[in-house]
């Protein structure tokens, strides 16, 4: 007899709440130690030994049903994405769109489009219609501000050519008149 997946769900929901923290033997005893799982390994380890009164080690029974093992809590298979070519891949329609955290915006960009154009779904963005028109300003704006800066830029090397003009202009007034009252 198969259960459907919502109960399943369910279950596994319950199951990893009743699922304790596995931490490092002595983690919460001595601070330097992280508090992370590092199996015991020690000849005479009480939580090797798996004593009554002592940590839980992780084991197979806490594990989720395999049918909704690696669905997210919607029952839907998320999918990592770091490229276009990695769109492809979505095929199901219980699968859904997961953006890599590594990514640019420019490239973030140009998935959203492409799985809006291809009616996905994307599991860490809520409203995909709003960041596509805020990527696109923030990047109208920065647009501007570097050709409004190239153009300020452009105007102060104008500038100073005119100034060392003018400086060699009276550089040159200056040696004339020198010569001319040498020559008086």
């Amino acid at each position: 007899m198969k259960r459907n997946n919502q109960s399943l769900l369910e279950l596994r929901n319950e199951a990893k709440a009743r699922k304790p923290d596995f931490l490092r033997q002595d983690a919460h005893r001595v601070r330097k130690l992280k508090k992370r799982w590092i199996r015991p390994k020690g000849r005479h380890s009480k939580m090797r030994f798996g004593l009554r009164g002592y940590r839980k080690s992780p084991s197979i029974g806490y594990s989720s049903p395999i049918e909704v093992k690696y669905l997210n809590m919607y029952g839907e298979k998320e999918i990592l994405v770091n490229n276009l070519a990695d769109l492809n891949k979505i095929t199901k329609e219980n699968e859904v769109v997961l953006l890599s955290s590594n990514l640019g915006l420019r490239k973030r960009l140009e998935i959203l489009k492409k799985a809006k154009e291809l009616n996905l779904k994307v599991s860490n963005l809520k409203n995909i219609d709003s960041f596509i028109n805020n990527i696109e300003n923030f990047f109208k704006d920065k647009k501007k501000k570097r050709e409004e800066k190239k153009a300020k830029k452009e105007t102060k090397v104008e500038q100073k050519k005119e100034t060392k003009e003018e400086a060699k202009e009276d550089e040159k007034e200056v040696k004339r008149k020198v010569l001319e009252s040498k020559k008086v």
